[in-house]
């Protein structure tokens, strides 16, 4: 219980803190206002097995210069996607850990979990490298046995529904279901994987500008935590010490 309060205060604390930022890179011949607002794009299920898909976001996200992270399955990591994978560390944009598979983990014992996500973060650190701070799961689906044995943040977000009977087959509809979420420290779930006409490269050509032109920067997940979450425990420091102080004067 004390790591699921610990988790849900972390999201409170993204989702309505406020923060300094700074001015991110803008690509693709537009002029936006300063930001003063976050957002961190994430991607799902990667490495996509055809290697065209994978490429198509990071194409965008390269044209527009923001960052991402992608959330990779395990089982999806080999020599055939060491080369997608290189380019997405390459590239500036964090990993984060979506299981070996893609079973639904809340129907999983102790040792089941412990072993789907310590042999992802093994082989993502084998081919890209770094040791991922972050865990989703598959479909959000969650059980306490989950909260208890795994070591990681769980990462939420908005959800735009761009799969397959999602509900999110076109950019408009993609942008209609973002716009009825997103706030200052949203956490945006896309996929990178979805079968031809693959849906999101094409919606980040609208996503990406129009929340640039509402004050958005575009950060990854460890980012968005230390510029919101540690902003925050600095000042609630500083409340707790004004406080303390206030009743020492009291006493007296």
């Amino acid at each position: 219980m004390k790591k699921l309060f610990v988790l849900f205060t972390l999201i409170l604390m993204v989702s309505w803190g406020k923060a300094c930022v700074h001015t991110s890179g803008q690509n693709a011949g537009d002029d936006f206002p300063s930001p003063d607002k976050l957002c961190a794009l994430t991607f799902d299920d990667g490495p996509s097995p055809d290697p065209e898909l994978t490429p198509l976001v990071l194409d965008k996200l390269e044209l527009y210069g923001v960052v991402a992270t992608f959330f990779l399955v395990g089982q999806n990591m080999n020599d055939s996607a060491r080369n997608v994978v290189e380019r997405i560390v390459a590239g500036g944009h964090e990993i984060g850990n979506h299981s070996w598979s893609y079973d639904d983990m809340a129907e999983m014992s102790t040792d089941e979990v412990k072993k789907s996500v310590s042999d992802t973060s093994l082989v993502i650190q084998e081919y890209a490298g770094v040791t991922p701070m972050f865990f989703r799961a598959p479909n959000l689906s969650t059980s306490s046995t989950m909260f208890s044995s795994i070591d990681l943040p769980f990462a939420g977000g908005v959800v735009v529904g761009d799969w397959p009977g999602g509900g999110g087959d076109t950019t408009e509809h993609i942008i209609e279901k973002l716009m009825a979420g997103i706030k200052d420290g949203a956490i945006i779930i896309l996929h990178d994987v979805q079968p031809k006409p693959h849906p999101t490269p094409e919606a980040l050509n609208t996503l990406i500008p129009k929340l640039k032109k509402e004050g958005y920067e575009f950060v990854t997940l460890s980012e968005l935590f230390e510029k919101k979450v540690f902003h925050l425990m600095q000042q609630l420091k500083v409340c707790m010490y004004i406080s303390s102080n206030q009743e020492k004067m009291s006493v007296k």
